[in-house]
């Protein structure tokens, strides 16, 4: 089985969203509308055993497609845009947090202090801001991607120009950003009020570059329990326990690789007797 998890499943009956997670069902998701959880669903139905159904990982960047606000389905903004410098604005054009930090940590923080804007279907929504030194060393192919062909992102000659997209006083935008330039010029050593110790780049090198960006599923951490042998036969987001109450970026592909080979190598290892149905372990 390699099916996939439930990030999707808004289905009015048997939603495993709705059983085990009902408090994440207000959230869009970063994934597509196959992820309804058909194989956990399957498995279980025929006495399969289920773990950690209630970890439902929230990823906090997701952009809200000017094009099409509302909908439930988001592309991920990626991680690395903030690791090369993008930081986080509400509504008042104030930072919030640290960019940097933890994905639950960062979601809770989205919710706290970002508004509801109701052409992004009342999901909370945050703006994320880049100057053009931060795009550069994130790297103009991949980020032409997000701005040129998916329209994500809004580019602007000056500070004043964002702060009247935003519709917050240039002043207010001014003074965030000098704040948050005297430590990325490390004209101040230690942390921030946020506590956040690394600064890519100081956002002083125009154009400058906006995107809206929304908290939304991502990866749902229950499924299917499987040993170390998974003689399930089943690997990826359809089994759970591997990565416990949350996961770390890029583990998933990890698991994938990982149990996928085992449990192609055991089925590899069963021999199927069409005469009675029967499944036997070869390598017993």
């Amino acid at each position: 089985l390699a099916t996939g998890g439930f990030s999707c499943d808004r289905s009015n009956e048997g939603s495993l969203l709705q059983e085990f997670a009902p408090e994440k069902m207000t959230f869009p998701t970063t994934n597509g509308p196959w992820a309804t959880g058909r194989g956990v669903k399957m498995a279980r139905a025929m006495g399969a055993a289920l773990v950690g159904m209630n970890y439902v990982q929230i990823h906090p960047t997701a952009f809200v497609d000017p094009k099409d606000p509302a909908a439930t389905t988001k592309f991920l903004a990626a991680e690395a845009l903030r690791g090369k410098g993008a930081i986080l604005l509400n509504n008042n054009g104030e930072r919030f947090a640290n960019e940097l930090g933890r994905r639950d940590y960062l979601t809770g923080k989205i919710l706290e202090f970002c508004a509801k804007n109701k052409e992004a279907g009342d999901a909370h929504t945050a703006f994320m801001l880049m100057d053009n030194q931060a795009v550069d060393d994130f790297g103009r192919a991949s980020f032409n991607f997000y701005a040129k062909i998916k329209g994500f992102f809004k580019e602007f000659g000056t500070l004043d120009e964002v702060a009247k997209y935003m519709n917050v006083t240039p002043s207010k935008l001014k003074e965030t950003i000098d704040e948050y330039n005297v430590y990325a010029r490390s004209e101040k050593k230690g942390e921030d009020k946020f506590g956040k110790k690394v600064f890519p780049v100081a956002l002083e090198h125009p154009p400058f570059y906006v995107a809206i960006i929304t908290p939304a599923i991502h990866y749902t951490m229950g499924g299917l329990k499987i040993d170390k042998n998974v003689w399930l036969l089943a690997a990826g987001e359809v089994t759970g326990g591997v990565h416990g109450r949350n996961r770390l970026a890029g583990n998933s592909l990890l698991e994938c690789v990982v149990y996928g080979r085992i449990a192609g190598r055991n089925a590899a290892n069963v021999r199927y007797s069409p005469s009675d149905a029967s499944l036997t372990r070869t390598d017993l």
